[in-house]
């Protein structure tokens, strides 16, 4: 390692004056040689780049053998005991979990990648399971529920669902919506108790959360109130459930009356008068702060 003679100065490999006193650096004959050229010129691929590694495809060629071992011994095994009508659920079930295990080896190793893969394999494993039946009946309420999942926890993750916050909270409330109505149409056979007591239900929520963004979310950070934030919430969690027991009592009597919710709706009215009178005491405040500022 070079150092300048004049002020001591540590020198890169190949300079020719100091970077400090401007001092020319004379090397000895022989010695004199240009910076060192990289190992490999061209940049690496990252790592984890796209496709299948050999570790992989030795695994997945493992899987493959086992799969189709364990699929003959099962098939034997169900023929020679004479229950061959009833093969269909083991030896399906062990094609399924051959096949998550190959797939979470191929697919990108990133959560919605994974997260996405799976859900996608249970819904057909569910479905095929109740397939048997020659009916499907349980397994769509239990594949609607995944797919709920996927967009309630994957979805949200995405770039897409970031970049559009908007649409995205849309889409999770259609996405709700349809889950109850497939509910109700497939135990009742038809839509009875989503449109007169849903329906109007999630439309109060709805209406309380959109001007719970406009009230507070819109506004600067610097100026929400924490306190502000929960008495609004509770407030609009208070009159859904008020209005779910009214409707639901329209539903069931025919008559429109309160049932359970009446100390939730008085709750609800303290809050109100509460958020008011802060609201009000607050401006009370700025406006004679801000009078009492030009005396």
């Amino acid at each position: 390692m070079a150092y300048c003679v004049k002020c001591g100065v540590k020198l890169e490999e190949g300079a020719r004056e100091c970077p400090l006193c401007k001092t020319p650096v004379i090397l000895p004959l022989g010695l004199e040689r240009g910076r060192s050229e990289p190992l490999f010129p061209q940049p690496l691929p990252p790592k984890g780049i796209d496709g299948i590694t050999k570790a992989s495809k030795d695994i997945i060629e493992l899987i493959l053998a086992l799969l189709v071992v364990s699929e003959i011994t099962i098939a034997l095994t169900m023929w020679f005991s004479g229950n061959i009508e009833h093969s269909f659920v083991p030896l399906f079930s062990t094609a399924m979990g051959a096949l998550v295990i190959a797939l979470a080896m191929v697919a990108k190793h990133t959560y919605v990648a994974q997260a996405t893969t799976h859900i996608v394999l249970v819904s057909l494993y569910l479905l095929g399971i109740d397939a048997t039946s020659n009916q499907l009946c349980w397994s769509l309420i239990a594949v609607g529920a995944l797919a709920l999942f996927w967009v309630f926890t994957v979805f949200t993750t995405t770039k897409t669902a970031k970049a559009h916050h908007g649409w995205t909270a849309l889409l999770l409330m259609a996405s709700l919506l349809g889950y109850v109505a497939m509910i109700n149409s497939i135990v009742v056979g038809r839509l009875t108790w989503f449109v007169p007591v849903v329906l109007p239900t999630a439309c109060v929520l709805f209406l309380g959360e959109g001007l719970f963004y406009f009230r507070f979310l819109t506004r600067k950070k610097n100026r929400l109130q924490l306190a502000d934030l929960v008495i609004f919430e509770l407030i609009v969690w208070l009159l859904t459930l008020t209005v779910l027991d009214i409707f639901m009592t329209h539903y069931r009597q025919g008559i429109w009356n309160l049932n359970w919710s009446l100390s939730l709706l008085s709750a609800a009215i303290v809050l109100i008068i509460l958020l008011v009178g802060v609201s009000v005491s607050r401006r009370l405040r700025r406006y004679f702060t801000s009078q009492n500022r030009h005396y």
